[in-house]
């Protein structure tokens, strides 16, 4: 089977009576974010490529041809698969907090950002949490990294006054190389000035 960043649910018939049932059913199903992505599932006798959202595919052995693809129900893939789906934690949703120029200090425009990273955090009672401390293209390049990690442990320091574990928070800090907007050196430009909080 060959697949990149696509969720495949796979319904294998172990049991003694499973005679007359295809031995393996692939299903296709859209990630969290509700992207689908592409799958070839392959056995002894051919292969097939999934690509539609909830197509699946089913062999009655290893060494016969797949039977044609179709389009499975919602109602089909909840009965099948609805206590596994329900495990699939939800993907990891992300904020930007921003900086004045030159300083660590938050942009008060960025405070009430907190309350949705802390009602979020709540929601998850998530344990990981990333800080990705960046800045734009004003002055060097290497007072910018240090810049990009002092602004990380700002909102690390806000982030714990409000209740987070500090064993909870994770900074990594890229100074100028990631910008969200592009710009020549020495170009002032607000959205780089950032920490992304992602929460996973």
């Amino acid at each position: 089977m060959k697949c990149a960043n696509v969720m495949v649910l796979i319904l294998l018939c172990v049991a003694a009576g499973c005679a007359k049932t295809p031995r393996a059913s692939f299903y296709l199903v859209p990630d969290p974010e509700g992207r689908v992505g592409e799958v070839t599932v392959t056995n002894q006798a051919a292969s097939v490529t999934l690509n539609k959202a909830n197509e699946t595919v089913a062999a009655m052995r290893v060494d016969q041809a797949f039977k044609e693809s179709r389009m499975a129900t919602s109602e089909e893939i909840e009965t099948k698969f609805g206590d596994a789906l329900a495990l699939v934690p939800p993907p990891p949703k992300g904020f930007n907090i921003y900086f004045h120029t030159d300083s660590s200090k938050v942009d008060a425009d960025s405070l009430p950002m907190f309350e949705q990273v802390l009602a979020e955090v709540r929601q998850r009672d998530s344990h990981d949490i990333s800080l990705n401390g960046h800045t734009d293209r004003t002055g060097e390049a290497d007072w910018n990294m240090k810049l990009s990690l002092e602004r990380a442990n700002a909102v690390k320091v806000l982030l714990v006054e409000q209740g987070v574990s500090a064993d909870y928070l994770t900074i990594e800090y890229y100074g100028e190389s990631k910008p969200v907007i592009p710009t020549e050196d020495n170009v002032s430009e607000p959205k780089n000035r950032r920490v992304e909080v992602v929460v996973r």
